[in-house]
């Protein structure tokens, strides 16, 4: 078997053909699994090209560190002995999905750039999809040549005069109002052709459709390509920009790799797909760390089995002792962003950037932690384990927060606005500061105060990974005081993209803000929740809040007010209604028992014109939550935009004690509790 290194480019480059055998399945692969995701992973590598030419750019007297390679498997093969006038061929004995996805991404990228003008790409790709000669059968002209099941749509992919319209007509996905499945090879086609023209056009497909419910620009797309007949552009009105083409091609021939493996004459191509298709569990990352490091300790003669005892039993053995193989907590699959993985691998992933102060990839995070671990000198294992232990607790806390200390609702906070990206720093700080210390009650401050803000003034989340990686320098730089670097780096951001948002931006966006429907139901209740526990106190019996999942956030005028004759306003004034409808002022939370009993009805029940205290409002009164107290007021009897608008001062005020900027006005529970009751 001989092993050969590629890439994407390469591995087309010469005039050869990869046949599928008969005896193989066909494609298989989908939009979600498989194709999906391979598209991610050549898109971080393409942002990666550019975003090392931006350096370069911006210092062009120093060098720029080389990106880390992306690797995307390995394509088994072994050759085809050769027939005049035909094309030199391989069939494909294992990675047939892979091959042929990558030509369809090819194929795809092709089209897709033939809408720059005069960019050279279009004539680069025509090279890379078609083999060059005179050959017998017309079929050798293809670079990849599937089993019988696929060959009509291969044929009418590979036509470059066929427009996308076309394509979508021979192969729609209704027909009336009957359903018709696309052949799973034009899905992958024609997610891959808008994918590349959203790159070009700066759109990451994973970012969230601004008012979609927390849709994704991808899953869109996928639904369109399911359902529709004709499927839209993704912000077809954005311009392209060629540039970004040129990167998205350099990154599959420079940074994209792929393993070829072929066989040879004493190889037996039935015995190798079986090996490589045996049922087993990949390596992760965990798994390769744990292997690099003790491996380590058996060459420095080391005890490993003492090691392993004291410091990494706990991965992999539950500390019930029933757990057989691997600790079930560890394995279990996180969402970090876009990705699920096992919490060990994301613990890693954190673990690798706060340790070698750079970024990581998700796929290269044992590659990163080797490199890291390999610049260090007289590096001592046991105190390496006995750090990576502790910060894994440290970890622990933040993904899996208990109790009801301001640990575990920092973390609550941070899971309900979904930024994962700020693990590293939290790493950072609690490795340095005591738990129950000012220092890092300040900072943990800090941290909500600026997330929050950003998140209630609409601002992206994109950069994070990119600042929070400057915030971790800035800590451990070591210069100040953990905390003072943090709010000194904070402070000190003036790009829109980082900015800590000051009173007058966050009291703007928060009176205008239709929070139900840009942050979504789960952000608000984390940040109506987050409110609730900073009221309560002493004079509470506990400041236990629910838990999210058991929360839910209600309108208090009610979504469907128009079928309440007692909400009823003139026309002239229904879009204002609609505005402050889904605002903070108009939103609450109740446990899900109570809000199941609470009606769509009136505020108050109306007797005879005199206002009788019922109805929502004196259901709201059964609330045993803090911030429900605003609807006992004697005043608070008319339920209207005006009353909305005053509520929503009255939080705002709350929200500026939680969250200021910077967190020096003491937050205390009788102010928060005052401000949202009305006070």
């Amino acid at each position: 078997m001989q092993p050969s290194k590629t890439t994407v480019i390469g591995l087309f480059n010469s005039d050869f053909q990869y046949q599928i055998p008969i005896f193989q399945r066909g494609y298989v692969w989908t939009l979600e699994k498989q194709v999906g995701p391979l598209w991610t992973d050549i898109h971080d590598q393409a942002e990666a090209v550019l975003a090392r030419k931006a350096a370069s750019a911006a210092n062009p007297s120093n060098s720029v560190k080389a990106a880390p390679k992306h690797f995307l498997g390995s394509i088994v093969m072994t050759p085809v002995p050769s027939t005049f006038g035909r094309v030199g061929a391989f069939e494909v004995i294992d990675g047939q999905q892979r091959s042929t996805t990558l030509q369809l991404l090819l194929l795809a990228l092709r089209q897709a750039s033939s809408k720059l003008a005069d960019s050279p790409i279009p004539k680069m790709l025509e090279y890379l999809v078609r083999n060059r000669g005179s050959y017998s059968r017309d079929e050798d002209y293809y670079k990849v040549w599937p089993t019988q099941a696929g060959q009509d749509e291969i044929r009418r992919l590979y036509d470059a005069e066929q427009t996308i319209e076309d394509l979508c007509a021979r192969y729609p996905a209704k027909d009336g109002r009957r359903k018709i499945d696309r052949p799973l090879m034009v899905q992958t086609f024609l997610y891959l052709y808008h994918a590349c023209l959203s790159f070009m056009r700066g759109v990451d497909l994973d970012d969230e459709i601004a008012g979609g419910n927390g849709s994704t620009h991808g899953s869109a797309l996928i639904g369109s390509i399911r359902r529709s007949n004709e499927v839209p552009m993704v912000l077809g009105t954005l311009p392209l920009d060629p540039a970004r083409a040129e990167a998205l091609y350099m990154a599959l021939q420079d940074q994209v790799q792929i393993m070829t493996l072929t066989l040879e004459a004493d190889d037996d191509p039935q015995v190798i797909f079986e090996t490589l298709n045996a049922r087993g569990e990949p390596l992760l990352a965990s798994d390769l760390i744990r292997n690099f490091v003790f491996l380590e300790a058996a060459r420095q003669g080391q005890p490993v089995q003492e090691l392993y005892a004291k410091y990494w039993s706990p991965f992999d053995i539950a500390g019930d002792g029933k757990t057989n193989g691997a600790n079930a907590y560890w394995r279990e699959k996180e969402r970090l962003g876009r990705l699920a993985s096992p919490r060990l691998d994301l613990f890693f992933y954190n673990y690798t950037i706060l340790r070698s102060e750079e970024s990581v990839l998700t796929s290269h995070v044992f590659q990163s932690f080797k490199g890291w671990w390999q610049k260090g000198h007289s590096r001592s294992l046991a105190d390496e384990l006995g750090r990576i232990v502790r910060a894994s607790k440290h970890f622990e806390e933040l993904v899996s927060p208990s109790g009801t200390g301001y640990l575990a609702e920092f973390a609550r906070l941070i899971k309900s606005l979904d930024v994962g990206t700020v693990g590293p720093v939290y790493l950072a700080l609690r490795e340095r500061l005591e738990p129950d210390s000012p220092q890092l009650k300040q900072a943990l401050g800090d941290l909500a105060s600026y997330l929050t803000r950003r998140a209630i003034c609409g601002l992206s989340s994109k950069s994070y990974g990119h600042f929070f990686l400057r915030v971790v320098q800035a800590i451990t730089a070591g210069t100040l005081e953990p905390q003072d670097a943090l709010r000194q780096t904070l402070l000190a951001t003036t790009n829109l993209s980082e900015i800590w948002p000051d009173d007058e931006r966050f009291s703007e966006s928060w009176r205008s803000c239709q929070a139900y429907l840009t942050l979504r139901p789960a952000k608000t209740c984390g940040i109506l929740r987050a409110l609730e526990y900073a009221a309560r106190g002493t004079q509470q019996a506990s400041n236990h809040v629910p838990e999210q999942a058991d929360l839910t956030v209600e309108h208090v005028m009610p979504q469907s007010w128009r079928n309440v004759s007692s909400y009823q306003v003139e026309d002239s004034m229904q879009h204002i209604r609609e505005a402050a409808l889904h605002s903070f002022g108009n939103l609450t939370l109740l446990t899900q028992p109570l809000n199941s009993i609470v009606s769509n009805g009136p505020f108050v029940e109306v007797d005879g014109g005199t206002p009788k205290l019922l109805g929502k409002r004196s259901q709201l009164g059964q609330s045993a939550l803090l911030i429900n107290t605003y609807f006992q007021q004697p005043a608070c009897v008319v339920w209207d935009e005006a009353a909305i608008a005053r509520r929503s001062r009255a939080m705002l005020k709350a929200a500026e004690l939680v969250w200021s900027r910077p967190v020096e006005v003491e937050a205390t529970p009788d102010k928060v509790a005052s401000a949202l009751a009305g006070y």
